[in-house]
């Protein structure tokens, strides 16, 4: 059987020997888990009581604390019997200093980790060994480092090495995926890190960009829209250019070569069209914005943009009373337009509507109906409204 000591310290913090195992999971006193952890993390060096003191009694005081801690290092001992291993010879006390004993055979996965990325960046490697590399390490990275210790200065700064370690291991081998054709792996390991980091939009792409290139265009299309409303959502921000241009070549791409018109024109008709305003992303909004311009430059024909612009007014939870009440204003905005009224999600609290073929006072009392509307149906809504309203300027022309 094997003689390591193995610790886990990417996803959990647990120490195992011979099939016997503690881990964090185990509910103990935090600041014997926090001992252990910092004397694993910083097993290169001897750590001063003063030192453990500071790290383990930040925020509060103790009348002994050195004898608080000698007490909290008996239970370390004593948890870490659990082991089978005496104890005594695991965790080092010498002149007041204190260190994991580095003499025992153990390993770390956070240390295998570091050499596995290190290894995968070496020059002079072909694809095929950089590969098993690649998998090994992706394999390894089971989550955030010392994640029930995330809120710890120490923890917080090799969480984000370690983190940006990853992501730059995923966005290298998706690459490599990528020239081989295997979209397939490359949505696997985006799922996984996405799962780890669902703020970085590099990994959505590359999740988008795999869907459609395996064949799955319509799984493409949904997770590009649900990756936009959670950005609108969490942040207020619009998809990168990158992204709309990536979204905009799947749905120029996504049928097949066709010639029956019949079938051509079954594809382009709406599927359970309803009697209400037509809703739509803020790029394919620009193009309709657009056509719209350039009609009006011929035909003269008058055309309004109307801006709706939601406030938290809520001293608790304002962020989730705006989201509801985009959410809400969205259904108020689609069934009190007319069906053939086009609309679109701008910002993180804002709706861009265009109003062909009417005036500026139908447009004033299209604003107010939809104001009156919303206010109607927003109980328990802490939310202020307004809108504004711009008459388009035609499209002018190159000669």
């Amino acid at each position: 059987m094997d003689d390591k000591i193995h610790i886990k310290m990417l996803g959990e913090f647990s120490i195992s020997y011979k099939g016997n195992s503690v881990s964090d999971s185990d509910n103990r006193s935090k600041k014997v888990w926090t001992l252990l952890e910092y004397l694993v993390a910083f097993h290169n060096k001897d750590v001063s009581q003063n030192t453990l003191i500071d790290l383990l009694w930040s925020d509060e005081k103790s009348d002994d604390p050195f004898n608080s801690l000698k007490t909290l290092l008996h239970r370390a001992r004593v948890l870490l019997d659990g082991l089978g291993y005496p104890s005594t010879k695991i965790i080092l006390h010498k002149h007041d200093n204190y260190s994991w004993n580095n003499t025992l055979p153990f390993d770390i996965d956070t240390e295998i980790f570091e050499d596995l990325c290190k290894k995968a960046s070496q020059t002079g490697l072909s694809d095929g060994q950089r590969q098993p590399i690649y998998e090994e390490a992706i394999e390894l990275y089971k989550g955030e480092f010392l994640p029930k210790n995330n809120s710890d200065t120490w923890a917080v700064s090799l969480a984000s090495h370690y983190q940006s370690e990853y992501t730059r291991i995923v966005y290298d081998y998706c690459d490599l995926l990528g020239k081989q054709g295997a979209y397939d792996r490359v949505v696997d390991i985006c799922n996984k890190a996405i799962g780890f980091d669902p703020y970085d939009e590099h990994l959505h792409y590359l999740l988008i960009d795999a869907l459609y290139r395996a064949g799955q265009q319509k799984k493409s299309i949904q997770q590009y829209q649900s990756v936009i409303s959670m950005f609108y959502d969490k942040f207020g921000l619009s998809p990168s250019k990158e992204l709309t241009d990536l979204y905009q070549e799947i749905v120029k791409k996504e049928n097949d070569t066709e010639v029956d018109l019949n079938i051509i024109q079954n594809d382009l008709k709406e599927k359970n069209a309803e009697r209400s305003a037509y809703k739509c992303e803020y790029s394919v909004f620009q193009n309709l914005y657009r056509i719209e311009a350039r009609a009006a430059a011929r035909s003269g024909l008058s055309v309004f943009l109307c801006l709706i612009t939601l406030q938290s007014t809520a001293r608790k939870d304002a962020v989730s009373h705006q989201t509801k009440a985009m959410n809400r204003m969205s259904n108020t905005i689609a069934s009190t337009l007319r069906s053939g009224d086009v609309f679109a999600r701008y910002s993180i609290n804002q709706f861009i509507i265009m109003l062909p073929s009417t005036s500026y006072e139908n447009c004033t009392m299209i604003g107010e109906r939809i104001l009156k509307r919303f206010d109607e149906e927003k109980p328990k809504l802490s939310v202020s409204v307004s809108y504004t309203l711009k008459h388009m300027e035609p499209s002018t022309f190159v000669n």
